[in-house]
């Protein structure tokens, strides 16, 4: 069997004694932002003008992420840059703090997801912008290509063709017998569409078949798991995080039944039954891609010819819940992980 390293899956090395390569403390990138956006004087009505805008309560490791890689571009103190840090849950408020922005005037807007993004396509096709991150843009119309995205819109993909390989290959080096691939998700859902579409893209080129079944509840993934065995598949992957969550203790109770290991792109969900693996990208490192994009862009870049970026790939493992599957994971994976349960 080929070995494939953390480089090619973007998974983060850590060095389990020292925990070197770990997300940085979310508090230390905060406290910077902070720096960066205080301060009062002449030279700051001089300084480029940032918006970072999204659900920054609950990701404020992206946030800190933005943070650390605009400073790593130079743009240290307020003399340098001023950032508005905003909170927008959904994308009516978005809206509302970007239009008041763009007319105020802002040299660049940072977008936490798909919502907020949405907001600011709809309010400027002047102001440059950097989504942290979406699923797919070009799925989503954002840009016209992944390497020339070609009007005010660049960022970070998070489930793209490419982002979906990588996945695979994570998945893989958990589950190094893994060749056909249970896929659940809900057709009515558009970001389960965009992520089935490029998962079978891309699944054949790393030796993966996968086996589609469409679910709209948490009963319906129950039935699907069910009806399968180990003679079909040797993984599950359940793409609706939502319906998961709702039904946990159901499609965990079946998947142990059936001993079908669960994976999923979501590490918090890692802990929850008949789940041994997780694999999604790194808020920190994507939020520092972001940074340095608009940290470029303030430089003279233009969005148009920056190529979306893809983040690291963090990997949790579940040795516990792969212990009453039956299942070894593999010394390796276990030291690649950033988090094991045991």
């Amino acid at each position: 069997m080929t070995t494939t390293s953390w480089r090619e899956t973007g998974w983060v090395p850590v060095n389990r004694r020292t925990g070197a390569g770990r997300r940085v403390r979310v508090a230390v990138g905060l406290a910077s932002l902070v720096l960066l956006a205080g301060g009062a004087g002449p030279a700051i009505a001089q300084a480029p003008r940032v918006l970072i805008v999204g659900p920054i309560d609950t990701y404020g490791a992206l946030v800190a992420g933005v943070s650390e890689g605009l400073q790593s571009a130079g743009f240290r103190d307020a003399e340098r840059i001023r950032i508005d840090v905003r909170n927008a849950r959904a994308g009516d408020e978005a809206t509302a703090v970007i239009g008041a922005a763009v007319e105020e005037g802002v040299d660049a807007i940072v977008t936490i997801f798909g919502p907020s993004t949405q907001a600011a396509r709809a309010a400027t096709t002047r102001v440059p912008i950097v989504f942290c991150p979406v699923a797919d843009p070009v799925a989503a119309k954002f840009v016209a290509s992944s390497e020339a995205p070609g009007g005010n819109l660049t960022g970070v993909a998070s489930a793209d063709a490419e982002a979906s390989r990588r996945r695979l290959i994570a998945f893989r080096q958990v589950l190094p017998a893994l060749r056909r691939l249970a896929v659940l998700f809900d057709p009515d859902f558009p970001p389960d569409r965009v992520q089935v579409a490029n998962l079978e893209q891309t699944a054949r080129s790393v030796g993966i078949t996968l086996l589609t079944r469409t679910v709209a509840d948490g009963d319906a993934a129950v039935a699907a798991l069910q009806a399968l065995g180990q003679s079909e598949v040797e993984a599950v992957l359940i793409l609706k995080e939502a319906l998961l969550r709702r039904a946990a203790e159901e499609i965990g109770r079946v998947a142990i039944e059936r001993k079908l290991p669960i994976v999923v792109g979501d590490p918090d969900l890692v802990a929850l039954p008949g789940v041994v693996a997780a694999v999604g990208p790194s808020q920190q490192h994507t939020g520092q891609l972001c940074g340095e994009m608009t940290a470029r862009i303030l430089h003279g870049a233009k969005a148009a010819s920056l190529a979306v970026g893809h983040p690291v790939f963090e990997l949790l493992v579940n040795l516990k819940e792969a212990g009453r599957l039956g299942l070894v994971i593999p010394e390796g994976a276990v030291e690649q992980a950033v988090r094991v349960i045991r």
